[in-house]
C-alpha cells in the first residue's frame, strides 16, 4: 500500500503540470484538510475542504510570474503518508524578485485520494514531523 500512496502523490504531480490546479485537485479528497508552513507569511491556519485548498493554492500561485514546480523526491512514509520534496521558482509579480524554494509536503493518502496536506519550508522538520531524520 505504501507505494501505492506515493503513486497517488506522483500523478496528483504529473496532473498539475500538464492540466494545471484543476487537474491536480482531482487527486484530492473533497473533504481535505491542508496546513500551509506554520509561522510563515502565507501561513492562513487550517484549510477544510477542496474548494479552500485550491483557493489557498491559486492565491499562491497568482502572486507570481512564471512559476514552476519540480518534484525533487518521493517517498513513502509509513503506511499512508508521503513526503515530496519540491522546488518552486517564479518571479514575483510586484516586486520582481526572484524565487527558489526547497519545501517539503506530507501527504496523507486513504483510498487513492490525499485527505491532508502539511507544508514545511525544511525537509528536516517534515522529516521529523514525521518520525525520521536525514
Amino acid at each position: 500500500m505504501p507505494q501505492e500512496n506515493v503513486e497517488v502523490v506522483r500523478r496528483s504531480f504529473q496532473a498539475f503540470a500538464e492540466g494545471g490546479l484543476d487537474a491536480m485537485a482531482e487527486f484530492w479528497d473533497p473533504d481535505i484538510d491542508w496546513r500551509a508552513a506554520a509561522g510563515e507569511i502565507d501561513d492562513v491556519g487550517e484549510m477544510h475542504g477542496a474548494v479552500a485548498v485550491r483557493r489557498y493554492i491559486q492565491d499562491w500561485m497568482d502572486t507570481f510570474d512564471d512559476n514552476s514546480v519540480a518534484l525533487e523526491e518521493l517517498r513513502a512514509v509509513g503506511d499512508d503518508r508521503v513526503l515530496s520534496i519540491q522546488r518552486v521558482t517564479g518571479r514575483a509579480k510586484l516586486s520582481g524578485v526572484e524565487i527558489d524554494l526547497r519545501y517539503a509536503l506530507v501527504s496523507t493518502v486513504r483510498d487513492g485520494k490525499v485527505v491532508r496536506g502539511r507544508e514545511y519550508l525544511s525537509v528536516e522538520d517534515a522529516l521529523e514531523a514525521v518520525g525520521l531524520r536525514e
